[in-house]
């Protein structure tokens, strides 16, 4: 009954078979494309590592310099990113392997161009290393940009507020760059404190632009044309308008004063975005020594991890190339299995999911050890490209 009231379908299935060899053997033998646009897009926009060289170093204030970077990749560039994004930077330093994150201080376009800069400010071993001993040929890995720390014309105001301690005016650079050269576009107040003019790592005379202002504010020098001590919410009145989103970059004590000084003035706590500041060791008189065996793909490894150091500093003492971006928890780029062991994660840097917690999931790059430890730590190729 049924194959008499659908006899054409029957006979276009029964058919199926020899029109199928037909458009095979009538096929030409072409090969396939080794590749495909969306994915040399894709990989363009999201290289994962950058292999690049120093090509300039340049002094702007005390323990402080202007690192200028080149692409030594295929195409010759970096990849587009929104000002206020950062990058890593990773390179031996002797015996070890090590990767900081560092704010962006060039413009998008620059990228383009195969240029990449930033400030770097004498905090650490891999700062002093890029501040003393890095030189113009050096070869480095750049991380691919990353970070929420930018403008969203969706979420944020027309007019931006921006509060910068020291060398965390590095992202504002960016942005008034790409306001200039037209890649963004929004009002920019920013307030930028500092302790003598000495201590300001902006020529104020290099930004003319009508959606650009920069109030430099000086808390232990008073000279005409300056503000003089802190950022209060006097002076944050003075300058800004009616409505305005905050972005703050700085250290953070700063982050402390400004929040609550904005929270007189009737703003929400949560409107203010502040850029994540990379962990440091715990303090401790006469830390223990563990040992830390780790996983990386079929690969183990036992080094020593000393109490006050995060999981993923012992890791880079050691010459592991230790998979790192924000150096803060936020990005969950080193997340990583804990086989066994204690740990202690500060509350301020805790952003693992419930379910990572439950099922023994850690971020090294901000977690201290208890006990000797064993992990699972996902391989991180640009140790394979020094």
């Amino acid at each position: 009954m049924l194959f008499s009231k659908y006899p054409d379908d029957i006979k276009r299935f029964q058919e199926m078979t020899n029109d199928r060899r037909r458009i095979i053997d009538n096929t030409p033998a072409t090969p396939l494309p080794k590749t495909y646009a969306v994915n040399e897009l894709s990989k363009a926009l999201h290289p994962n590592v950058i292999p690049a060289e120093i090509v300039d170093t340049k002094e702007i204030g005390r323990n402080c310099k202007i690192i200028t970077l080149k692409s030594t990749s295929e195409n010759g560039r970096f990849p587009y990113f929104r000002a206020g994004q950062f990058i890593t930077i990773s390179a031996r330093v002797g015996d070890s392997f090590i990767t900081r994150p560092y704010s962006i201080s060039s413009s998008p376009y620059q990228a383009m161009q195969g240029i990449m800069e930033v400030i770097v400010q004498k905090a650490g071993l891999f700062s002093a290393y890029l501040l003393e001993e890095a030189k113009v040929g050096d070869k480095v890995v750049v991380g691919e940009p990353t970070g929420d720390f930018y403008y969203d014309n969706i979420r944020d105001r027309e007019t931006i507020v921006a509060i910068a301690g020291g060398s965390g005016i590095t992202p504002f650079i960016s942005m008034i760059k790409s306001i200039i050269e037209g890649s963004d576009d929004f009002n920019l107040i920013v307030f930028y404190g500092v302790r003598t003019r000495s201590d300001l790592l902006i020529d104020l005379d290099s930004v003319k632009h009508e959606k650009i202002k920069v109030i430099p504010v000086l808390s232990h020098e008073e000279v005409d044309g300056y503000e003089h001590g802190f950022i209060t919410k006097e002076l944050i009145s003075k300058y800004v308008p009616a409505k305005y989103s905050v972005f703050m970059c700085g250290p953070d004590a700063m982050y402390n004063f400004v929040t609550d000084e904005f929270v007189k003035l009737g703003l929400d706590r949560h409107s203010i975005r502040q850029e994540h500041n990379s962990i440091g060791d715990r303090q401790f008189v006469e830390p223990k020594v563990f040992k830390l065996t780790v996983h990386i793909r079929d690969q183990v490894y036992v080094v020593d991890a000393y109490q006050n150091e995060t999981l993923v500093c012992a890791m880079e003492r050691a010459g592991l190339a230790a998979p790192v971006r924000c150096k803060s928890g936020s990005c969950g780029f080193c997340h990583s299995r804990l086989v066994k062991g204690e740990v202690t994660t500060p509350e301020k840097y805790e952003s693992r999911r419930a379910a990572d917690k439950k099922f023994g999931y850690i971020h090294p790059c901000c977690t201290y050890p208890d006990s000797d430890l064993e992990i699972d730590v996902p391989p991180f190729v640009a140790g394979e490209m020094i």
